[in-house]
């Protein structure tokens, strides 16, 4: 019986797009995930953990493809998607129907939380907040920090653009500004002169930006090249937290001091275990959504210990056990230690290189932290992120 899987083995499907609109971002949030493979299957234990890749190229249809095929070789828990689109469509053509746990770390759509609401039980999960949390605190910070009284939105045309521009027009137009155009791009565009135009004709105090680093190049060029608007704030999200997006839009740092950004944030008095995490993916290794990643896989492993068993509905029961309440503390400076305790059914509460992992009865973490970046140069004059502030939600 595939349920009753042999004790010390712990299977694991990662479903990623390290190709297509997130090849910038998709490789580092593997390697985020192989790292606690990589601790556990080196470490003092007899569990073992089997990692089964599947590339999605950030396509849905590939997506989709990729879960069945995780799922035909009784893999019980997926680690992904990582486009919103994606996460969507595994979700409604395989894991919900074949009843098996997908847990993303990248997906922030709002919809996503609203998928196995008629179920019972969780099935989806994600480690980085909804876009519920995000487009509030980016309205905070174009009326507070930046001072609009106007903003025009260019999103992408897809779960996550349209989700989460939704959510910030809903909170800048309670906080009582306009918005005076809303512009949706198509991904995989190399020109979005038009678009632009659009935004910018009604002459809007600052723009608001949603899309990942493909299109963002392509669109800050056109911003720079074909429109005298220098110095208008530009505010975009998590999808263009990307260090290298100056340079690929052709700009030099001090040309794109215009433009700052929200993203998962991290906060020293709320997230455990960074340096043990350092070590293992390295300071070059950490990113956007890479911890959020390196947590996911430590959880499901957690949980697939814990519930010793391979049946995805003993495992998810064991997902908001292994996290909340009173036990043992693992981090990822003992995270092979914690899955002896898991083993031996101990009680353990994981806090994550992330935050500390609640999850609310959607399968969303419940801690909403949130960097405020900007662009800089570091001490080899490269293009940088840099944390303006932390807000926690």
């Amino acid at each position: 019986d595939d349920d009753e899987a042999e004790a010390g083995e712990i299977d694991l499907g990662l479903l990623m797009g390290t190709t297509g609109a997130l090849q910038a971002l998709g490789p580092p949030i593997r390697d985020g995930a192989e790292a606690v493979v990589e601790q556990i299957n080196d470490g003092d234990t007899e569990w073992e953990v089997n990692s089964r890749f599947e590339e999605t190229n950030t396509d849905p249809t590939e997506g989709v493809n990729g879960a069945q095929a995780l799922v035909d070789a009784d893999v019980s828990m997926i680690l992904g998607a990582l486009l919103s689109d994606v996460s969507l469509d595994v979700a409604e053509d395989v894991t919900l129907e074949e009843g098996v746990i997908q847990m993303s770390p990248a997906s922030t759509a709002v919809e996503y939380s609203l998928l196995d609401e008629d179920l019972d039980g969780t099935f989806t999960w994600r480690t980085t907040p909804s876009d519920a949390f995000q487009g509030p605190v980016a309205a905070g910070i174009a009326r507070d920090e930046l001072g609009a009284e106007s903003v025009s939105t260019v999103a992408v045309d897809d779960a996550y653009g349209r989700g989460l521009s939704g959510a910030f027009v809903d909170a800048f137009e309670a906080d009582g500004g306009d918005v005076l155009a809303e512009e949706l791009i198509e991904g995989g565009g190399d020109s979005f002169t038009a678009e632009l135009q659009s935004a910018l004709a009604p002459d809007p105090d600052m723009l608001y930006v949603v899309a990942f680093p493909a299109e963002g190049q392509d669109l800050f060029r056109d911003f720079y090249e074909e429109f005298d608007r220098p110095d208008m704030p530009v505010l975009v999200p998590d999808g263009l937290q990307e260090a290298t997006l100056p340079a690929d839009a052709g700009q030099d740092v001090a040309t794109f001091a215009n433009v700052t950004g929200t993203g998962p944030g991290i906060s020293d008095d709320i997230a455990s275990g960074l340096d043990a995490y350092f070590d293992q993916v390295g300071e070059g290794g950490d990113g956007v959504f890479v911890r959020e990643s390196y947590d996911a896989a430590a959880v499901l492993c957690l949980a697939r210990v814990a519930a010793g068993s391979n049946d995805p509905d003993d495992i998810r029961e064991e997902i908001r056990t292994v996290t909340e309440g009173d036990g043992e503390e693992v981090t990822a400076a003992n995270i092979v230690e914690g899955i002896e305790l898991a083993a031996d059914g101990d009680d353990i509460v994981y806090n994550g290189v992330s935050r500390p992992l609640s999850f609310d009865e959607n399968g969303d973490v419940d801690t909403a932290v949130y960097e405020y970046f900007g662009w800089t140069t570091d001490e080899e004059g490269d293009a940088a992120l840099e944390t303006l502030d932390i807000i926690t939600g």
